[in-house]
């Protein structure tokens, strides 16, 4: 075996450890029974500890090395897989195993008193866990090391590139113009009323109607399925098995459909990549803002277009008799309801952007030591009613209701609005580049659209950085004025 082969094999290995983590991780989300969280924690805390090593190890590092040396006889694929291993060494070799097993444990356990937190709408029962999981994200940064913010390395992680020097003022823009602009986009779809929709959608029913719409989507069900959970999320957990996850609301049809539409998205990028570079960074996603680009792309440019409920509507009603009192018409202005609401997943594309931004602005805090865990409620509720006008309930409605920071994923949030505008980019540029051939999505025929995100976006894996993947596909590195653009013609097609 040549060194890269050799490399290539250690990798592998890896790959089966995290893979068998993510698999507890999802079972844990959906099917662990409360009794088994705390050996859980343990068997993903080990296995954690497992993989770390393995990564950190000097057969990996002199393999590396080895490779580096070797450029020359390598091609052009294994060169950027060498150039992201030594990434992933060079940043995991400054985490000492026994943190990167006290980090996977207490993420563990604090999912599972979020989630009590959330159900008993008491955030003094997550608080003590949310304080750990805090101390040991600033830990973290100190580890990886940063130029001007701990924040800035926490989101690196899942951006690479982003600084809050360079994302503070988008998102200040965005802000201001979506709270000024709010009262007239919420006159677009004004005679909708919160009940509009609200009736008897059987769970058997949206289950159908969700798995029908996937297929369409030419998401892969022999590569993939679609579960409960409380939390809708997509996991990949090999080369051909991508977990989709989605909740259920009997007299509200919508939110199951949406979040499969939004996984789905994840699910196709995941399925996306070239079976020949799988378990090489080759064949995964480049950055989660991209990745983001995908869910929103198919779940709001697509899922909330006119042409969506024209194709779906009379299939929808076989499954969902109560909408046969609806014209297609209806339900896309229902399903584009502008109003501002308490939960993130739920919020409509107006003022989803705030949702993400008042997220933002407190994890900086938090890290920064700017805001304590216990002050948290308070806060949030405050800058919610001056972002969106209206009092949080409690809780539970508030600052319990992700599941992000008990998983420990701070600097994470940011992406899901970088992912808002990546996907009005790309849109932009795929209705440009297939011209008619979109029109194909009047008949519920996915392909074309598939086809030009595939080509673009899912087949390079790592191969560009995102700034540079998203030159590549639309001709400029990402630009807000794209996202803006679409919410205004969308918007005032509306009213």
């Amino acid at each position: 075996m040549t060194d890269y082969e050799k490399l290539k094999a250690q990798f592998r290995e890896i790959g089966y450890l995290n893979r068998t983590i993510a698999l507890l991780d999802w079972d844990h989300e959906t099917y662990l029974p409360a009794k088994g969280v705390d050996y859980r924690a343990d068997q993903q805390a080990f296995l954690s500890g497992m993989a770390h090593n393995r990564l950190v190890g000097i057969k990996v590092k002199e393999l590396i090395e080895a490779c580096e040396s070797d450029q020359a006889n390598l091609n052009t694929h294994e060169q950027i897989n060498i150039r992201e291993w030594r990434k992933d060494y060079d940043r995991s070799v400054k985490l000492p195993t026994e943190f990167v097993e006290r980090f996977e444990k207490t993420c563990s356990l604090a999912k599972a008193s979020w989630a009590e937190a959330r159900r008993e709408n008491k955030f003094e029962i997550f608080s003590n866990h949310l304080e750990q999981i805090i101390d040991l994200s600033r830990q973290k940064a100190d580890y990886y090391g940063y130029e001007q913010t701990a924040y800035d390395a926490l989101m690196d992680v899942y951006e690479p590139g982003c600084t809050t020097e360079s994302l503070s003022p988008v998102f200040a823009d965005l802000k201001k113009s979506i709270v000024d602009w709010l009262p007239e986009a919420i006159e677009t779809t004004g005679d909708i009323t919160e009940a509009f929709l609200k009736d008897d959608y059987p769970i058997a029913g949206q289950i159908k109607l969700n798995e029908i719409i996937s297929r369409a989507l030419e998401f892969d069900f022999e590569s993939g399925r679609i579960d409960a959970t409380t939390h809708p999320f997509c996991t990949e957990l090999g080369p051909h098995d991508v977990r989709l996850t989605t909740r259920y609301e009997a007299d509200d049809f919508t939110v199951s459909l949406y979040s499969v539409l939004h996984e789905a998205g994840h699910g196709l990028y995941e399925q996306g990549f070239k079976s020949e570079h799988a378990g090489t960074p080759m064949a995964e996603a480049v950055s989660l803002g991209i990745h983001e680009s995908q869910s929103r792309l198919w779940e709001n440019k697509v899922g909330r277009a006119p042409a969506f409920w024209n194709d779906w509507h009379s299939i929808a009603c076989e499954h969902l008799p109560a909408l046969k009192r609806f014209t297609p018409e209806q339900l896309t202005k229902a399903v584009n309801r502008v109003s501002p609401s308490f939960i993130r997943v739920e919020a409509d594309e107006v003022t989803y952007d705030l949702h993400i931004i008042l997220r933002y602005e407190l994890e900086k805090a938090l890290i920064a030591g700017d805001l304590h865990v216990k002050d948290i409620p308070g806060v949030w509720n405050e800058q919610f009613k001056g972002m969106f006008g209206i009092e949080v309930p409690d809780d539970t409605q508030g600052c319990l209701q992700d599941i992000h920071w008990s998983m420990g994923g701070f600097g994470y949030f940011p992406t899901y609005s970088l992912g808002n505008l990546n996907s009005a980019q790309l849109y932009d540029s795929a209705q440009k580049a297939l011209g008619p051939r979109l029109g194909d999505l009047q008949n519920g025929n996915y392909h074309g659209l598939l086809g030009w995100l595939r080509t673009n976006v899912h087949q390079f894996g790592k191969q560009y950085p995102p700034a540079e993947l998203m030159q590549n596909a639309t001709g400029k590195p990402t630009q807000p004025d794209y996202h803006w653009s679409y919410l205004k013609d969308r918007f005032s097609s509306m009213g």
